[in-house]
């Protein structure tokens, strides 16, 4: 990845082991029995997760570490309602013991490297909606409010414990300012300016998934650049830079992800493609994955991250002195790799999770160093134009979005993404 201009790897930092069944792997960050959850800080837990991290840092590579899980995939929110006596997947947003739960393990982890230079930014969960799965129900109480109100108590949280690294919400970015379109009506609590708004909230982030949207493949292209501007708006009149840190189309189109490049480039904002596959390794193929040797990685990724990065800019060695453009840099051009996610039909849109080592990777040596057939490595690669800093623990200013930064993926795993 790093060969090809990527620099920023997302990856999960996430992987329950608990009694409802998840399926079988080697790493585990937290073991739940009967209630009580332990955090694993063993050599297949947090000291596999030491191993990522000084593997990107060989790299180059910086990382974005999402907490949780919408999704079912290694755990994932339910696993707390279930544990902790919840009834509903929305629990999560509301209960309090639920939210002190997840608060213990975030202190665990971000205390952990809370002075390391390669976590570029933390997200407090992978596509958080007030529905999951479908294991708990949503309880029909849950809104944009509900979210918005949790993503302020945990920002703010993590902040307190790390003012040198960016956060964000690791949400899809539905829009909630036309309630007669459907990804522009706030579906499922989502709401992506009020998101945004958020004072410790660092950058937006959003995914782009058509296809699995209900958006018809004729339009997709269209749609995916009217969807890039949108939020690239949204990030301007906040003042902060917007990343699509995840976007993906079946079957492959590489038509419609050059438009979304160059309008991204255009728009000099930052993108993060879902998946990164290698073709020596384990991946697992969810339909989206682009393998480093195939053409459209060549000729469309690759390709896309050299325009970024012939930008220039540079990326403070110091995580402290990070900025809106130097996050807008560092995820400018990124690759998915974290598969085993799950995704909701035609009309919900579609949700991704990550196997338990998963990063997000925006270089190829990262990967290739870390990714194994069991660590399902999740990485998203950018390329770097920042120029501008200042520190990460401040809200990001609206020059940023005026920083020509480049494309990147989103999760470098090496299982696959379900749609």
């Amino acid at each position: 990845m790093a060969k090809s201009d990527l620099t920023v790897c997302r990856t999960w930092g996430f992987a329950d082991l608990n009694q409802t069944g998840t399926a079988p792997y080697n790493v585990v960050y937290q073991l739940w029995e009967n209630g009580k959850p332990t955090v694993n800080t063993g050599d297949n837990g947090l000291g596999y997760f030491d191993q990522v991290v000084a593997a990107a840092k060989t790299a180059g590579v910086k990382l974005v570490v999402p907490f949780v899980n919408n999704w079912s995939d290694y755990g994932g929110i339910d696993v707390y309602v279930q544990q902790l006596g919840g009834k509903y997947h929305d629990d999560f947003y509301t209960d309090e013991k639920i939210k002190t739960a997840y608060k213990n393990f975030v202190k665990v982890f971000v205390t952990r490297y809370a002075d390391e230079e390669t976590i570029m930014a933390w997200q407090l969960c992978n596509e958080c909606r007030c529905a999951g799965s479908g294991a708990l129900k949503e309880s029909g109480n849950c809104n944009a409010k509900t979210l918005t109100d949790w993503m302020t108590e945990m920002s703010a949280y993590i902040k307190s414990l790390d003012s040198n690294h960016l956060v964000a919400s690791g949400s899809e970015g539905f829009m909630n300012t036309d309630k007669s379109v459907y990804l522009y009506s706030g579906p499922s609590g989502v709401d992506f300016d009020a998101n945004l708004a958020i004072k410790s909230i660092d950058y937006g982030a959003y995914h782009a998934y058509p296809d699995s949207w209900g958006v018809a493949t004729a339009e997709a292209k269209t749609w995916g650049v009217k969807w890039i501007k949108d939020h690239v708006a949204s990030g301007t009149k906040a003042g902060k830079p917007v990343v699509l840190e995840e976007y993906g189309i079946k079957p492959l189109d590489s038509a419609s992800y050059l438009a979304w490049s160059d309008e991204v480039y255009k728009s000099k904002s930052n993108m993060q493609y879902w998946q990164f596959g290698v073709k020596s390794l384990n991946t697992h193929d969810d339909g989206y994955a682009i393998f480093d040797k195939d053409e459209l990685f060549s000729t469309v990724i690759a390709t896309a991250a050299a325009k970024f990065a012939s930008l220039g800019g540079s990326t403070s060695k110091k995580s402290t002195s990070k900025t809106a453009s130097s996050v807008a840099g560092d995820a400018s051009y990124a690759t998915d790799d974290s598969s085993n996610e799950e995704t909701e039909a035609t009309e919900a849109p579609t949700a991704t999770t990550a196997t338990p080592s998963a990063v997000d990777a925006s270089s190829d040596t990262a990967e290739e160093s870390t990714a194994d057939s069991n660590s399902g490595l999740d990485t998203e690669a950018s390329a770097d134009t920042s120029t501008q800093e200042t520190p990460s623990g401040s809200d990001l200013s609206a020059e940023t979005t005026d920083t020509p930064v480049g494309p990147s993926s989103d999760k470098c795993a090496v299982r696959g993404r379900h749609a």
